[in-house]
């Protein structure tokens, strides 16, 4: 049945579109035809710190190398360290100096010699350069101010304050004076008018004073009781309106690390105090401060009311990129199994054991929900499955209501996924199946069958993929037609709710001016959130998501019918340039009212910060009477309505 009908909508559509006109459809359904059960966790969220997504976006952080650890991943170089920050010398000199550590892990500080006078270094933050200030302050906004100083023999003080880059005052100062020991020190600085700032940090007096660990960050953000101080508010907001189900985290490539095995993600290195932390090169280029660590990260799932969904490495280097160094041995991935018994023990474990009781310290004594554990993210080949193959039995040994996840590559088609699903089913048919895949937006519209032939055996995850439209000047455009395949492969994934279990949208998040990667779901700049048109996309089926799948016909549209118990939702997909009159006949559903949103369009459309509600859902409503309704889909259009089923 799921083949036949998904066959006859894409005839029809094929058709419609070689005409030129879409036909009128019929769209017949009954609220008591209950075909099974669709996961509750179908739609999530990936978050990973590509495009400056964390570090530099979503981590309330406004200044960068604030720990003068920035170094580039490969051949990294000493004035790596300077970056972002300018030096004002004044009467006195400044350097960098790693002879007097904060913590073994941030090694790195900068010495101020004021030297009977004054000597100044300034931060830019993420958008600033050699011409202007890069932290866009809001008039009257209140920002916490946090940096370590220590002055064995210094005289004098230190002051704190904002400023433009010619030094003239956008903020109160705030005075510190530093003793012979690494001490912290904190204050608010209140902005007096808008602007580019920077953070001005001067030594006034005679001897040297050690600088480390500068923070800023906005007063008014999510979270700024976690140790790692918080997440950007406005961007908080925009993921929580999604309502996922899960966070998938903190990769991607970031997890698998680059070239050389010291560039692997260890979780452990971002939890604890945040001056502990050792911060890593980033796969994507830039640095990791791990001011999101693995505890932010749970917290920041918890607080969206997502399930979290941990990401290991498997022992291997990302195999899409050079690798210099070879896998782990089997001997040493047994040896490295213990940390990611550690990272559950995190999670769960009670006070009483170690990792237990250091999330405990950390601010969360109660267990975070952790249900699943992915080891590896595009991982194949014998190399992959033989050390996952460790991982996940002692992972089962100990935690055995966990459920591993494994990756069957990197791509939809071809020698690769058939090897690695041939090799799962053969020795892995326990886990849940990872597969990623980016393709152009037409395949999309013809593949939404794609999981109607799989064997309901082995469960799947969909943990990235995109629609790519062509490229358009420096980057695919997020055009309302990407959005509207992705929306038609979309009815496909709830009608095999039963087999595949979670899905999310790749990548999430980008900063205007920082692109590695696109299309992405969400853009932002220093001041402002750009939605796109698959960002309504992904809202509106985890909106009007059902627990049930009903058995429906249509012909001529891409269409999904679930309910809940006391709901119906019909999600109706018209990706042709004609409009499409739709007739409903739903059986079991009481008269009332369809209400819910359309999406529509140019094909073409996008949304930018210049014109950011081109593309935007607006409320759409159809009387329902003795089980009939009609209604115009737009050409171009993403429908979406609900029917209450109980009074």
């Amino acid at each position: 049945m799921r083949r036949l009908i998904t066959l006859t909508v894409a005839l029809a559509i094929a058709l419609s579109l070689l005409t030129g006109a879409a036909s009128a459809a019929d769209l017949v359904c009954d609220a008591e035809r209950v075909l099974y059960p669709i996961s509750p966790e179908l739609f999530g969220i990936f978050l990973e710190d590509i495009n400056c997504a964390v570090d530099g976006g979503l981590y309330a952080e406004l200044l960068k190398n604030r720990s003068f650890e920035w170094e580039a991943i490969l051949n990294g170089q000493r004035a790596d360290h300077y970056t972002a920050w300018r030096l004002q010398s004044g009467e006195g000199s400044i350097e960098l100096a790693q002879d007097n550590p904060l913590h073994p892990n941030n090694p790195t500080c900068l010495r101020l010699r004021p030297n009977g006078g004054s000597a100044t270094a300034s931060n830019q933050g993420f958008g600033g350069n050699a011409l202007r200030g890069g932290i866009a302050l809001t008039e009257g906004a209140v920002y916490d101010v946090s940096l370590w100083l220590c002055g064995p023999g210094f005289t004098g003080e230190v002051t704190v304050q904002l400023t433009d880059m010619g030094g003239r005052p956008l903020s109160g100062a705030l005075s510190f004076t530093p003793g012979a020991q690494w001490t912290r020190f904190q204050g608010q600085l209140t902005a007096e008018k808008a602007g580019g700032a920077v953070l001005a940090v001067t030594a006034s007096g005679t001897g040297q004073v050690d600088l480390d660990l500068v923070s800023l960050m906005p007063r008014d953000r999510v979270g700024a009781s976690w140790p790692g101080g918080g997440v950007r508010r406005d961007l908080f907001e925009a993921l929580r309106a999604l309502e996922p189900a899960f966070l998938r985290f903190p990769g991607g490539c970031v997890v698998e690390g680059s070239y050389v095995r010291a560039n692997a993600y260890n979780w452990k290195d971002t939890v604890g105090p945040l001056e502990a932390r050792r911060e890593r090169g980033n796969t994507w280029g830039g640095m990791q401060t791990g001011g999101v660590g693995f505890y932010e990260y749970f917290c920041l799932a918890e607080e969206l009311g997502a399930l979290p969904l941990p990401v290991v490495h498997a022992g291997l280097l990302c195999q899409a990129r050079e690798v210099r160094e070879s896998p782990l041995t089997l001997e040493e991935t047994a040896a490295y199994a213990q940390d990611i018994l550690d990272l559950i023990e995190f999670a769960r474990g009670g006070t009483d054991t170690v990792w237990g009781g250091l999330r405990a310290e950390m601010g969360h004594p109660e267990p975070f929900d952790l249900r699943w554990v992915a080891i590896g993210n595009e991982n194949w080949g014998a190399a992959y499955f033989s050390r996952y193959h460790v991982l996940s039995e002692a992972v089962k040994a100990v935690w055995p209501d966990i459920t591993c996840i494994v990756s069957a590559g990197p791509v939809a088609e071809g020698a690769l996924p058939r090897d690695s699903w041939a090799a799962i089913r053969r020795s892995h048919a326990d886990s849940l199946v990872d597969e990623h895949y980016y393709m152009d937006s037409g395949w999309f519209l013809e593949h939404t069958d794609r999981y109607d032939r799989y064997p309901r055996t082995v469960p799947v995850f969909l943990g990235e993929y995109a629609a790519h439209e062509p490229v358009a000047g420096s980057r695919r455009p997020n055009n309302l037609r990407a959005a509207l395949c992705e929306a038609a492969y979309m009815t496909g994934l709830e009608r095999n709710g039963d087999l595949v279990q979670l899905s999310c949208y790749a990548p999430l998040l980008a900063r205007e001016g920082e692109i590695d990667w696109t299309p992405d779901l969400i853009f932002f700049n220093d001041t402002s959130v750009l939605l796109t048109p698959s960002y309504y996309v992904q809202q509106l089926f985890s909106l009007y998501h059902g627990d049930q799948l009903i058995e429906s016909s249509c012909e001529g549209l891409y269409h999904s019918v679930t309910r809940t118990a006391d709901s119906l939702q019909l999600k109706l997909v018209n990706p042709t340039e004609e409009a499409v009159p739709l007739s409903l006949s739903l059986l079991n559903v009481p008269d009332g009212s369809l209400s819910g949103w359309q999406l529509s369009g140019g094909m073409k459309d996008t949304n930018s910060f210049a014109a950011p509600d081109k593309v935007k859902p607006l409320p759409v409503e159809a009387a329902l009477r003795e089980g009939a309704a009609k209604l115009i889909l737009p050409a171009a259009s993403l429908t979406v309505l609900a029917i209450r089923l109980t009074p």
